[in-house]
């Protein structure tokens, strides 16, 4: 079995380094998975670019959280619902939003638990909600541009999730409070390629 190699700032291909940098000066550390992901310069950037991209959109902070948090329990990733509920906490989530994200339960506020909703539609309908879906978006006071939006952010969710299945990175001690156990899910092994 080959296991993904955890890079740090000093041993991440050159093209990589610089990031890693500005996200230990940033962060304080350097999360596994962004060593792991620092194996290939062009996914870190892409990773990063998107994020970056993401935050710089309409939705507040708390939003965006509802709609990584609900990719996240929905692709199983115990990582990244871990990394996401610490994050949160400093993004200032309530409490209570960051513990009904992480045992996917209604969310008390209704426009907040409207994408909570749209958002599991998209994922579980791989991307074509029904359009009382789209219409319950607008009617809880969202946009199209949200609606959009959205599919920008599951993006990012996914991204960070696929990537944690495939390199498995070890859960940082900085998230270790927030330890997510994924659930037991069937994988199909049966898919045609």
């Amino acid at each position: 079995m080959t296991s993904f190699k955890i890079h740090t700032a000093e041993t991440a291909p050159e093209q990589s380094r610089p990031f890693l940098k500005e996200l230990v000066a940033r962060l304080g550390f350097l999360p596994n998975v962004y060593g792991a992901i620092a194996e290939s310069p062009m996914a870190l950037r892409a990773w990063l670019g998107l994020k970056t991209t993401v935050e710089t959109g309409l939705f507040t902070p708390v939003e965006r959280r509802v709609v990584l948090m609900s990719t996240s329990y929905l692709n199983n990733c115990g990582y990244c619902v871990a990394a996401g509920s610490v994050t949160g906490e400093k993004e200032g989530v309530a409490k209570d939003i960051i513990e009904a994200l992480r045992a996917d339960k209604p969310l008390k506020d209704a426009k907040l638990e409207q994408l909570h909703l749209f958002t599991k539609s998209v994922l579980k309908r791989m991307g074509r909600p029904e359009q009382s879906d789209i219409d319950a978006m607008i009617k809880a006071g969202y946009t199209h541009a949200h609606i959009l939006e959205v599919v920008s952010i599951v993006s990012l969710g996914m991204m960070g999730n696929y990537i944690n299945h495939i390199v498995k990175a070890p859960l940082d001690k900085q998230f270790e409070g927030q330890r997510f156990d994924e659930r037991n899910i069937e994988i199909r092994k049966d898919v045609a390629a």
